[in-house]
């Protein structure tokens, strides 16, 4: 049966909607060190049947995030070593809760190499554009806005859900020159801005980059433009699923967020489709910004060997 911390969690992503694959990420290892520590297994092998279908339930809460993924094997991983060493059940959760927090403090440390990295490629007075939201992207601009390097940013609302007011407000309460503009207004403003910098939920061994929905007609139109794409992402967020051939899924989420509440309940003689997520090809981007350094996206299949063997069994 499923922890009730884990089904908890999985609501509150759902209904909240979470911004950002790492902030989801930290969330769930959070629940999942809540339930092993609440556990009423008295043997390794219950522990690890309630652990394997918590993780599974987790992994549902959003498809196509690979730092949730990735973390989830990560942890299950360490305990499944260990019960096979012969681990007793608070062996098991002490492991599960030290290999979590190593697990969140890999994120967070790689969030601030980002940041550092990412801010060396900003120019003073840069006129940045980025869509939805991503830790990675706001530590780079606030980064460098510490720099004293004045960038100005245009943020898109990021439609349906409207992210982009809240990466915004968080900017501009940095004191950073913000301005938000509607997505349709993306070729409007390419003309004036120097960089476009985007996040990542995941990136696939060819360097296809899945993020927010939009994403992929931005770096359309800001290529057009001759205008540089950058993808901030930290290894973690790389999928070795790809490697062999995996596509990564894309999250579909309820049409509701399209319509006005008001309307959904009324009969509706036609479809809604609200996928989530869009696939950048790697053509369209110019570099990616890891916490290693960075890389084109064509070097993404040499992160992506190196992590099969760490989260792939």
């Amino acid at each position: 049966m499923v922890h009730k911390d884990i089904l908890k969690v999985v609501d509150d992503v759902r209904i909240r909607q979470m911004r950002g694959g790492t902030v989801v990420t930290h969330a769930a290892l959070k629940a999942l060190r809540t339930a092993s520590l609440k556990t009423k297994a008295s043997s390794s092998k219950e522990f690890l049947a309630e652990l394997n279908e918590n993780v599974k339930y987790l992994m549902k809460i959003r498809a196509s995030s690979i730092p949730l993924s990735n973390s989830l094997r990560f942890v299950s991983l360490d305990v499944q070593q260990a019960a096979d060493r012969g681990a007793y059940v608070k062996e098991l959760q002490t492991i599960l809760t030290n290999s979590s927090k190593e697990f969140d403090e890999k994120l967070e440390s790689a969030v601030r190499q980002i940041a550092d990295i990412g801010a060396r490629r900003i120019k003073e007075g840069d006129v940045i554009m980025t869509h939805s939201y991503s830790s990675s992207v706001i530590a780079i601009l606030k980064k460098a806005h510490q720099q004293h390097k004045r960038p100005r940013i245009f943020v898109t609302e990021t439609r349906p859900e409207l992210e982009g007011r809240d990466v915004a407000r968080e900017l501009a309460a940095e004191g950073i020159d913000v301005t938000l503009i509607i997505d349709s207004a993306v070729s409007h403003f390419i003309e004036e801005t120097d960089k476009v910098l985007i996040g990542a939920e995941a990136v696939a061994a060819n360097g296809a980059i899945v993020n927010k929905i939009g994403t992929a007609t931005i770096a359309s139109v800001a290529q057009r433009a001759r205008v540089r794409v950058y993808a901030a992402a930290s290894t973690y967020k790389f999928s070795p699923e790809t490697m062999l051939g995996e596509l990564i899924e894309i999250e579909e989420r309820d049409p509701s967020y399209v319509l006005e509440s008001s309307k959904t309940k009324r009969p509706l003689h036609f479809a809604v489709r609200n996928p989530a997520f869009d696939v950048t090809s790697p053509q369209d981007i110019d570099l990616i910004i890891t916490e290693r350094g960075v890389i084109p996206p064509q070097a993404a299949i040499m992160i992506v060997r190196e992590q099969k063997g760490v989260f792939v069994s």
